[in-house]
């Protein structure tokens, strides 16, 4: 099933030229999108699971790394966390990865345009904390 806020959230992907596809689910859908950041870039999905407007945007390894940087990764990723305040980035301890969290609920006509506005400061948060995460990897 296509929830309408997929539908709404990919018009206006559509709209600003980024390539992105839905996903049915049997319980939600999902848009992927990838983006091209000036320092990375990274696949992010919007999730959908109701028919009201309330979204996950979720970016999964964002970054891999090492079990041995696990504790260094930890820290730099809860400094990110106390610089920014709504993306929030967290450990796979399994995979050995950096995910990124947003969660929003939006009530009007306006969803797919602060969908594709809400991606776009995610975007600039995670060029602001890779060259960070990055030295994690480097040390």
């Amino acid at each position: 099933m296509v929830f309408p806020a997929t539908d709404e959230i990919y018009a206006a992907m559509k709209a600003h030229n980024l390539n992105s596809g839905i996903e049915a689910r049997e319980e939600s859908s999902v848009l992927h999108v990838g983006i091209n950041t000036e320092k990375t870039s990274f696949e992010a999905l919007y999730i959908s699971r109701s028919e009201n407007n309330d979204v996950a945007l979720r970016i999964y390894n964002l970054i891999k790394f090492p079990q041995d940087k696990l504790d260094a990764m930890l820290e730099c990723i809860n400094a990110a966390n106390l610089r920014f305040r709504f993306l929030k980035f967290t450990v796979d301890e399994q995979d050995c990865s950096v995910d990124a969290a947003y969660d929003f609920t939006i009530a009007g006509e306006e969803l797919g345009e602060c969908a594709y506005e809400l991606l776009m400061r995610c975007a600039g948060i995670i060029d602001d904390c890779y060259p960070a995460f990055m030295d994690v990897l480097k040390s």
